[in-house]
């Protein structure tokens, strides 16, 4: 069976910003509990906290550097140039159709939910409010 990719969730069944804010509360809800070891269910590597997941590498390996994402125009050239790639592309950020559904969703309540979700990356990661 293929399946299409979608940009966002089909408004035409009724599901519209309110119900997408709702159920990416919840989703918050249940990745706090989930991440806090509240549920029985392991936690995927795909919303694992990026603390979590940095401290697994570094029981491998230590990372040499760590770029953060506002830093990656300025970073990424340098480090290009340290390993020998000096003529290496300008970063662009992506831009992606999920964005534009965030922001039509996003506010105080998302941000304190995210805040709570992954207090952790927050704290130690430096993370700023999204918006």
């Amino acid at each position: 069976m293929i399946y299409e990719k979608k940009t966002g969730p089909d408004v035409a069944d009724g599901y519209d910003h309110d119900a997408h804010r709702a159920a990416f509360l919840g989703f918050l809800e249940f990745l706090r509990l989930n991440l806090a070891g509240q549920t029985s269910i392991r936690v995927d590597p795909n919303w694992a906290s990026q603390h979590v997941l940095l401290q697994g590498i570094a029981q491998f390996a230590v990372p040499d550097v760590i770029l953060r994402e506002e830093e990656l125009a300025k970073e990424l050239p340098q480090l290009a140039e340290l390993v020998g790639k000096p003529e290496a592309p300008v970063f662009v950020p992506a831009e992606t159709a999920e964005q534009d559904w965030l922001e039509a969703i996003y506010t105080t309540e998302i941000e304190r939910a995210a805040r709570l979700a992954y207090a952790r990356d927050y704290q130690v990661l430096g993370f700023k409010d999204w918006a």
